[in-house]
């Protein structure tokens, strides 16, 4: 069931506990605008997404809240946030362990903005979800992203916590990322 949780101007902010594929409209929106220029890495966003949903849907316990982005019913953007049952050893490939009691995290698995929904992310991050997950009683969220133009944007809401390097999806690049951890102030809501 999806809910529309704030408007602002023509934009709708939702949740939904069911995934549809058309969420992955702004994952798609994103991969093209890489590919137009020439700015490919070696990364299939949508593949990576889909593993972890179907990954993640099959673990009992583990709640996934869709958080999405609409303008007049067009997909603009989706936050996949995790919480409950997570695995102790999510980060176990960079070396690194939650240090929060794990009932108390929520994961940022993916946040994508379409090209024509930017502009939107500190307001949804800072204003909606952050507070919205502390009102629940979260204390922090984790997250990782390989995406070197998204540091900027985490590095405002909370420390790097680890680093880690991969391999592309066939092996033609090195990806290097980060951890993050972002806390959650008590004492608010959405």
């Amino acid at each position: 069931m999806t809910n529309v949780l704030y408007t602002k101007d023509d934009l709708e902010f939702c949740v939904s506990d069911t995934f549809e594929g058309i969420y992955l409209t702004s994952l798609l929106d994103n991969m093209r605008e890489k590919l137009v220029h020439g700015e490919w890495d070696d990364y299939d966003e949508v593949h990576h997404c889909c593993r972890i949903i179907h990954e993640f849907s099959q673990r009992p316990g583990l709640t996934i809240d869709y958080h999405l982005l609409r303008r007049a019913g067009e997909q603009l953007g989706m936050v996949m946030m995790s919480h409950g049952d997570i695995p102790a050893d999510i980060y176990r490939s960079s070396g690194l362990s939650i240090s929060d009691p794990l009932g108390e995290v929520v994961l940022l698995n993916y946040f994508h903005i379409a090209p024509q929904g930017r502009g939107n992310g500190t307001f949804w991050l800072k204003e909606l979800l952050m507070p919205m997950y502390a009102a629940k009683g979260f204390t922090a969220i984790y997250l990782k992203s390989s995406h070197h133009k998204a540091f900027p944007f985490y590095d405002r809401f909370g420390a790097v916590i680890g680093n880690y390097t991969f391999p592309s999806d066939n092996g033609v690049f090195q990806r290097t990322g980060r951890i993050y951890r972002l806390p959650l102030e008590t004492g608010h809501g959405a």
